[in-house]
């Protein structure tokens, strides 16, 4: 399967999985991104969503404390994240 025609034909179908994964709290399926993006298969908007609402393990003692404090700091990433990265992409980057 040649997986830069797939990507070019739903790059906004990426972005939505690029912002879900996103919401895992580990920093693992962020590579992902970081390696697609590193071989131009995907754009730099991309990335950079994937990249705001990845938070890391950061938000594993938030997760711990408060679950709806959690929610609401990842709701506000994945909104952010997904308007960057629409932004990024309409204007082509």
């Amino acid at each position: 399967m040649d997986l830069n025609h797939a990507i070019e034909g739903g790059k906004w179908i990426v972005l939505l999985a690029a912002c879900l994964l996103g919401l895992i709290p580990e920093s693992g399926p962020h590579l992902v991104f970081v390696t697609l993006c590193a071989q131009g298969t995907i754009p730099l908007s991309i990335l950079l969503a994937s990249s705001i609402v990845q938070d890391g393990h950061g938000m594993l003692p938030m997760l711990a404390h408060s679950r709806s404090e959690f929610l609401t700091v990842k709701a506000i990433n994945f909104g952010a994240g997904l308007a960057v990265g629409a932004a990024g992409m309409s204007v082509g980057m």
